[in-house]
């Protein structure tokens, strides 16, 4: 059996990329061959592909891309029996090979879940990486507590969409920093404070926060270290070398100097967060807009879309006729 996948043989624009016919590849042990209809779009992907992260990604190629999805299992490996031929599932792909735009796709059962039961594949495919990525980020990096004051930067990407919702379930005070028409959408899905980037001028600005959640990467340590109060904490999902360099160090600089602890969350793959995350979305807790699809087809376009980082929530690579239908 053939199927199309999106690779690349070398770094670069969005021109690398080729849809290809290759044989559908048969799972593993503990994994899952599973069809894909719907894949989403992260930063991620351009910049993996770019080779912004060489040192991380390495050199083997060729490689896929595409790391969110959502599907039906097809096959299970030996060592699996909960999961059905049949059954849907939501997921994303660990390290930086991707190979979710595509029509299959195998990967550890661990790394994927039953899917919430409302949503559609567009709906679904949109959710995993980022909702983990905020999850993860908030509950077992910042270890957000209810009560507390949360302020993120770059509220409106789809990193920051989960974010405000699951900082809100929890029982925080969101302040969103958004650009442009990201402050209503922001104040949509449940920010208590939404302020415009440039109203925020942090030398400035007198309101403190207890946690400071970094979805963009690139804010000055000296200038935001200003809005959080003391022994609080800051994480960002984009680490720039400072934070690399104070992340080990400012747990003991905090309890000495009473300064914020710098850290930055290495999202994993987890059946358990993934469902708990659907759980989240099954009670009308965690929703996640999308705000454009693609077909496979125009993989190359829409990655010369996201690659710029304007936009709200996520958008979707459409992969099989099913998924387009509902796009």
């Amino acid at each position: 059996m053939r199927m199309r996948a999106v690779q690349y043989d070398h770094y670069g624009g969005p021109e690398v990329l080729q849809i290809r016919t290759l044989a559908v590849p048969s799972p593993g042990l503990d994994e899952m061959l599973v069809r894909v209809h719907a894949s989403g779009l992260n930063p991620k992907d351009s910049v993996v592909r770019s080779g912004a992260m060489r040192p991380l990604s390495g050199r083997r190629f060729p490689r896929g891309t595409g790391y969110d999805f959502a599907g039906e299992v097809v096959r299970a490996g030996a060592a699996i029996d909960d999961l059905a031929p049949g059954a849907r599932v939501w997921g994303f792909l660990d390290g930086y090979l991707g190979g979710a735009a595509a029509d299959y796709l195998t990967a550890p059962r661990k790394w994927m879940s039953a899917m919430p039961e409302h949503l559609d594949w567009v709906e679904a495919a949109a959710m995993p990486l980022v909702a983990t990525t905020a999850l993860q980020a908030l509950r077992d990096v910042a270890r957000l507590a209810s009560g507390e004051r949360l302020l993120i930067k770059g509220a409106s990407g789809g990193v920051g969409s989960a974010a405000i919702q699951i900082g809100a379930f929890k029982g925080a005070h969101v302040t969103a920093m958004a650009r442009g028409d990201g402050v209503e959408y922001c104040r949509s899905l449940g920010a208590h404070e939404v302020v415009a980037y440039r109203q925020i001028d942090p030398a400035r600005f007198h309101e403190r926060f207890d946690v400071f959640l970094d979805c963009v990467g690139r804010s000055p340590v000296r200038a935001y270290r200003r809005l959080l109060n003391p022994g609080g904490r800051w994480v960002t999902v984009a680490p720039s070398p400072p934070i690399y360099a104070l992340a080990p160090i400012s747990p003991v600089l905090s309890r000495v100097f009473g300064g914020p602890r710098f850290s930055f969350v290495a999202v994993k793959p987890r059946q358990a967060d993934l469902e708990e995350l659907a759980a989240l979305v099954d009670r009308g807790v965690l929703r996640m807009p999308v705000t454009g699809t693609f077909p496979l087809e125009e993989i190359r376009a829409a990655h010369g879309l996201v690659a710029k980082r304007h936009g709200r929530g996520k958008r979707v690579i459409v992969v099989s006729p099913i998924a387009a239908a509902q796009a």
